[in-house]
């Protein structure tokens, strides 16, 4: 009977757990054609890396949960003019306030630090030149609420 090298098993988990981590996604980035005028919208992202690729975190506005952002993955948020706070943790928070306008367009990048035992977020707002080019290779997030009633009307199917 063969047996499997302790090195041979270890690499063989090790890519399990890379893969595990690895989330189904849509389409490649495409700008939205339609926004509605009287909110402004959120692109949140996260570019591809492999420093911190199988960690992924939800993200939320105002404390309602969005979608979860993973290595290579975007989502749009429509927000109503005003502060939002969108947040997003592990084993360390983080949040960054978009104060948002009418028509606007904002960029927010996600990524992972180093953690003790999971990697930690980062949110930062940057600017539009930087996250126009930044958010070109990656893929949507399916099914995430684009709005705070998706959101709403997401939280009463789940209840």
């Amino acid at each position: 009977m063969k047996t499997i090298r302790p090195t041979a098993f270890t690499s063989l988990a090790l890519t399990g757990l890379v893969l595990s981590g690895c989330a189904t996604l849509g389409p490649a980035f495409k700008p939205e054609q339609y926004s509605p005028g009287d909110k402004g919208t959120v692109y949140i992202y996260r570019e591809s890396k492999m420093i911190g690729g199988a960690v992924s975190y939800t993200v939320h506005a105002n404390g309602m949960p969005l979608a979860k952002l993973s290595s290579g993955s975007y989502f749009v948020y429509h927000a109503a003019p005003g502060e939002v706070e969108f947040s997003a943790q592990t084993e360390a928070k983080t949040s960054v306030t978009v104060d948002v306008k009418a028509g606007e367009v904002y960029y927010v990048k996600g990524s992972v630090g180093m953690g003790v035992f999971v990697g930690y977020p980062h949110l930062l707002l940057v600017s539009s030149g930087v996250g126009e080019k930044e958010i070109v290779e990656c893929k949507l997030v399916p099914g995430a609420p684009s709005d705070a009633a998706a959101v709403a009307a997401a939280d009463r199917r789940q209840k």
